[in-house]
């Protein structure tokens, strides 16, 4: 099994200073190596149970440029995120899903960020020279542009 500090100290890091959740949210979680994923669970396996399926929600992927934080994780810190986070009105919601770049009208340096819409943390995005980037999964996109769809018909 992986050294459970590596993974931990790297997420717990990367959460607090990025999105200014809270420590102690984290110190309820086991982070667990997973190739160049870590996976965020409320407790540990068992030990000499193996599966190729990890426990909880993939929490944080490696990438070049660093971490990237995933949009199912994200949704699930909700309000727990502090920074770093981009309030949309549905229009720039409707364009970032669409998978256009808009300009980032936050307050926020570059780099992954929270988005929001009335409160709710949706998914992951980007902040690169100014323009913001929506980084949620296609399945998810398509949800969320039939919920604004369905919404404007009521």
């Amino acid at each position: 099994m992986p050294d459970s500090n590596g993974p931990r100290d790297e997420a717990v890091r990367f959460f607090a200073e990025r999105f200014g959740v809270s420590r102690e949210v984290l110190d309820a979680l086991t982070f667990t190596d997973r190739g160049d994923e870590i996976w965020a669970c409320r407790s540990a396996p068992p030990p000499g149970i193996h599966s190729v399926r990890a426990p909880g929600l993939r929490a944080l992927r490696r990438q070049g440029a660093g971490l990237k934080p995933t949009s199912t994780f994200l949704a699930a810190l909700g309000d727990r995120i502090t920074t770093s986070r981009v309030d949309l009105d549905r229009a720039d919601l409707h364009r970032l899903l669409l998978g256009q770049r808009i300009p980032s009208q936050a307050d926020v340096e570059d780099g992954h960020v929270a988005l929001c819409f009335r409160g709710d943390v949706l998914g992951c995005g980007r902040i690169r020279g100014g323009l913001l980037q929506a980084l949620i999964p296609t399945g998810r996109r398509r949800e969320l542009l039939a919920a604004l769809a369905a919404e404007r018909r009521d």
